[in-house]
């Protein structure tokens, strides 16, 4: 079973100790990206970055001082981790609970070390469906809180997951600091959750 791991701007050190962390469960490839073509070709424009109250809105892609927040915010580093795992009841255990919790632990001290910067993370479950968690952000309480709780969602996935999808994309709420699935990926289609009810774009 293989690992992918990739990254941008991340110190030797820092890959050294993911890489031997996951080492450990699985075999790891690595890979860093060098520029801003490269993040493009990863997606990280797709990465929602404070998503604000999807309970009850969509965000606005056209609001003006969003955009002007987001360009005064520098995007620091990327970390991707693909990890070839069903995610359900049993993935820490699939993991290991301790390496599951050294893994939280190294990701939230990446962050704080890059301060306010932004630090684009994606952490991808490879079963069936593929659950995707990402987040985009420059705050440490709002991003330890974002890693903290990716184990608590499994208790829900099931229930607003779209039936029969082969991916779903899970998104963080600052306001309600809580992960939301965001959209879903059903035969070359694209689903979005709002309001608890999925809908075809």
């Amino acid at each position: 079973m293989y690992t992918r791991l990739v990254h941008r701007g991340l110190s030797q050190a820092e890959v050294e100790v993911l890489f031997n962390l996951l080492n450990e469960r699985f075999e790891v490839i690595e890979e860093m990206r060098r520029d801003e073509q490269q993040e493009e070709e990863e997606g990280i424009e797709n990465w929602d970055d404070d998503v604000g109250n999807l309970a009850g809105m969509e965000k606005d892609d056209n609001d003006s001082s969003s955009s002007k927040k987001k360009k005064s915010m520098i995007l620091i580093s990327m970390l991707s981790i693909d990890l070839p795992i069903q995610y359900d009841m049993n993935f820490v255990k699939n993991i290991g609970f301790e390496r599951w919790e050294v893994l939280k632990e190294i990701i939230k001290n990446i962050k704080w070390r890059r301060g306010r910067g932004r630090l684009a993370f994606r952490l991808r479950f490879l079963g069936s469906p593929t659950i995707v968690f990402s987040i985009v952000h420059g705050n440490s309480k709002v991003f330890n809180k974002a890693i903290e709780g990716i184990e608590y969602v499994v208790d829900t996935v099931l229930f607003r997951s779209l039936p029969d999808a082969e991916e779903v994309r899970f998104v963080f709420s600052s306001e309600e600091m809580r992960w939301y699935p965001r959209s879903a990926y059903l035969d070359g289609k694209e689903y979005r959750y709002v309001e608890g009810v999925w809908s075809i774009t």
